[in-house]
């Protein structure tokens, strides 16, 4: 048996992720995936395999705890945890399985804003799991041992064959992610009003929800954005939306591996991003997007502006792009590197 032990109340990138593993697994042996019960994560329980939830907002000692007893009952040869949860690393120790993996997605999260959490975070890494890393920027800042690196894949055929959900009547400049600091929003909008300065005709598409929200839309009102930004809240059609966009826009401050560029790559749109983390691995400046310096808005909007103004580099760097992407971030190579990591010995 593998055991998925998942701790996130939400639905989002990781969820997709694990909702792919899980699939595969399951046709190879018996699957255990535990998670929260909310609403968010409903998918999990369609899954075809046994599940076990807990209430959200549990105290880290009881969590670890749960999970210890579950895992003893469950007898799991192997236990992937499916981003960094410090007690249920701790519980599978506490449950003597035989490997624990865990996925670390992103760097630099405030996971040990405060004593509890830095000794949780201490005694989750002093069990010395092994590590799967998301992009090989990311194993190299980390620098752990026992680490492997499997970048995650998507559905290609789904973004390479959706419609345009938008009607293009003017330039679209689109940008998918949570709403939040991470996410450099901030510096978005404000390259926006320096691209509507010298583009009237330009609208920017902010697909997504967040903790940032009403602060960026006050934020949008102040530079005098007026028509020029729509912030669509979260939406399912995101494949849709993407095939409408002119430029994907991507102002990271820090990331692991970043989906919504590679989304972004094999819906065929030009990409300017940051070169921040595992963003590198995807975006060569020049080659298969436009690179800019974090938190530089002058510049983002300056890469904005030559995408739009040249349409035969941006189809360019666009179709090496999605080429890229076909060959290197399908979600079948993601699926079969972590099942080769589940079949090896401990």
């Amino acid at each position: 048996m593998i055991a998925f032990l998942h701790g996130a109340p939400v639905f989002g990138m990781v969820e997709r992720y694990v909702e792919s593993i899980v699939r595969a697994a399951r046709e190879r042996e018996e699957v255990l995936l535990v998670f929260p019960d909310t609403p968010a994560l409903e998918p999990f329980s369609r899954l075809r395999v046994q599940v076990e939830t807990f209430p959200p907002g549990r105290s880290a000692v009881r969590d670890c705890l749960s999970l210890r007893d579950l895992l003893r009952g469950a007898r799991p040869r192997l236990v992937h945890v499916t981003d960094v949860w410090p007690p249920a690393l701790v519980a599978a120790r506490l449950a003597r399985v035989p490997r624990v993996l865990v996925t670390h997605h992103t760097p630099e999260l405030p996971r040990r804003d405060n004593l509890a959490g830095r000794l949780w975070w201490r005694l989750g890494w002093a069990t010395r799991p092994e590590v799967i890393y998301t992009s090989e920027a990311d194993r190299v800042t980390d620098g752990r041992p026992r680490g492997h690196v499997v970048p995650l894949g998507i559905d290609l055929d789904r973004f390479g064959s959706a419609k345009p959900a938008l009607r293009q009547e003017a330039s679209l400049v689109g940008h998918v992610a949570r709403l939040a600091e991470q996410k450099g929003q901030r510096y978005l909008l404000e390259a926006a009003a320096l691209v509507v300065a010298r583009r009237p005709d330009t609208r920017f598409v902010l697909v997504g929800d967040g903790e940032l929200r009403d602060e960026l839309e006050a934020q949008a009102r102040s530079l005098g954005l007026g028509d020029h930004v729509q912030f669509t809240g979260a939406r399912a059609d995101v494949p849709e939306l993407l095939a409408s966009f002119d430029v994907f826009a991507f102002p990271s401050l820090f990331e692991g591996f970043c989906v919504a560029v590679i989304e972004a790559q094999a819906a065929g749109v030009p990409v300017v991003a940051t070169p921040v983390g595992g963003i590198r691995e995807t975006v060569v400046h020049g080659e298969t997007g436009l690179l800019v310096p974090p938190r530089d808005p002058a510049a983002l909007a300056e890469a904005i502006v030559r995408l739009l103004d040249s349409p035969d580099e941006a189809r360019r760097l666009a179709g090496e792009a999605r080429r890229q992407v076909r060959e290197r971030f399908s979600e079948t190579r993601m699926v079969e590197e972590t099942l080769t990591l589940y079949a090896r010995e401990p």
